[in-house]
């Protein structure tokens, strides 16, 4: 027997906003729900068009607006679960994990005209009553309309929220602040002083970059790219550099790196930087060469020091700048790497000295080679070499 009535607004906040706040307590508020768990995706594959936010941003934010609304909460289940989301496993997982409640999922009408494309609607409907908010004021026909032919269709029951019109959309929001307008009106002031913060959503050279890199890479390779960029920016805040240039030097470090050896040597030949026949052993390196090709070749990239932290940042060199030993650190500690030795200890290190930090990165590099019997470059050697020098790390 159903005991407990629980909402569940699902969607990509990128970023949340208000309208996103009044649609929850309107339907907490009509359908007398026990809490309305806010449900933010982590891969959600109608999103192919433009490169999301990533999920530690997006949960920042909802967790800073809704720390005020004790009868709201957050599940992080979408982001946690690796892959595509689709909202009919989702609902099912749910369902199966609480039978005694029944689940209202809550979405704006605009999402009431596109159920018919999503995956397994019939399974959606199944598991949850649907609540619509009319919030950009559709018809009220045309909303009955679409009621009555879903229903029909898949079974179920769709219900409507009344609520007052707020013509708001996190598209539109990004836009104001992509432009350098004030969105502040649209976002709880947390949000916004986040946002601010940490010049989301702000179109700059890096911004323009991001949608360029994106075909070039596999999906795995881009996800990648993406939290080396956003460590390097983290980093490049603290300890004083130009995180703009940081950020392009991040989003661009792996370009060359779906190429094979042949079309490498190919390009560091064409552009300048031919590679000799004795560093050839070191295959893995060699994309970072090319990469630096690239930049300035195919991006127009002609700071040296961006082209230099991309050439080196997988070997380093001794005497790095700060923004190369940045792209280096944050090449190896980005959110995704898992798998290296003493990572949780690099990590605590970048936020603390990263001289030290270059080092220690080396140095392991170095330990992994050996141990798996691969060529090491000559330049890995001397990088550990020369900050071992300043910082006599072990």
């Amino acid at each position: 027997m159903v005991e407990r009535k629980i909402g569940i607004l699902g969607g990509t906040f990128d970023p949340v906003h208000l309208a996103h706040l009044q649609l929850a307590k309107c339907a907490y508020e009509q359908f007398e729900l026990e809490t309305v768990i806010f449900l933010p995706a982590g891969d959600p594959p109608h999103k192919t068009d433009r490169p999301v936010t990533p999920a530690y941003r997006r949960l920042e934010m909802l967790k800073l607006c809704l720390k005020d609304y004790p009868f709201f909460s957050l599940s992080e289940y979408e982001i946690e679960k690796q892959g595509y989301s689709y909202t009919a496993e989702t609902l099912e997982y749910f369902t199966q994990m609480h039978p005694e409640v029944q689940f209202y999922f809550i979405i704006g009408a605009d999402s009431l005209f596109a159920l018919d494309t999503w995956y397994a609607p019939e399974r959606c409907l199944d598991k949850a009553v649907f609540l619509v908010g009319n919030r950009l004021k559709r018809e009220e026909e045309e909303i009955d309309r679409q009621i009555v032919y879903l229903t029909g269709r898949y079974g179920g029951l769709i219900e409507k929220i009344e609520m007052p019109a707020m013509e708001i959309s996190s598209s539109s929001i990004r836009e104001l602040l992509s432009e350098g307008q004030d969105a502040s009106l649209y976002l709880s002031p947390a949000v916004c002083d986040y946002i601010q913060k940490n010049r989301l959503y702000y179109k700059g050279p890096a911004e323009n970059l991001t949608m360029a890199i994106k075909h070039r890479l596999s999906a795995g390779r881009f996800l990648h790219t993406l939290g080396v960029e956003e460590t390097a920016q983290g980093l490049a805040n603290k300890y004083g550099a130009d995180a703009e240039r940081a950020r392009i030097a991040a989003l661009l470090h792996d370009i060359a790196k779906p190429l094979d050896t042949k079309e490498i040597l190919r390009i560091c030949e064409e552009g300048g930087d031919p590679i000799r026949e004795e560093e050839r052993a070191c295959e893995k390196v060699l994309h970072a060469r090319a990469g630096a090709v690239i930049a300035e070749k195919e991006f127009g990239v002609t700071d040296p020091e961006i082209l230099n932290a991309i050439r080196f940042h997988t070997t380093g060199r001794p005497e790095m700048s700060l923004l190369e030993k940045i792209i280096f650190i944050a090449d190896y500690i980005e959110p995704g790497r898992s798998k290296a030795p003493n990572l949780d200890k690099i990590r605590r290190e970048a936020a603390l000295d990263l001289n030290r930090c270059v080092c220690m990165i080396a140095r392991d590099t170095l330990q992994h080679l050996r141990e798996i019997g691969s060529h090491v470059d000559k330049k890995t050697e001397e990088t550990y070499e020369y900050y071992h020098s300043l910082t006599n790390v072990i």
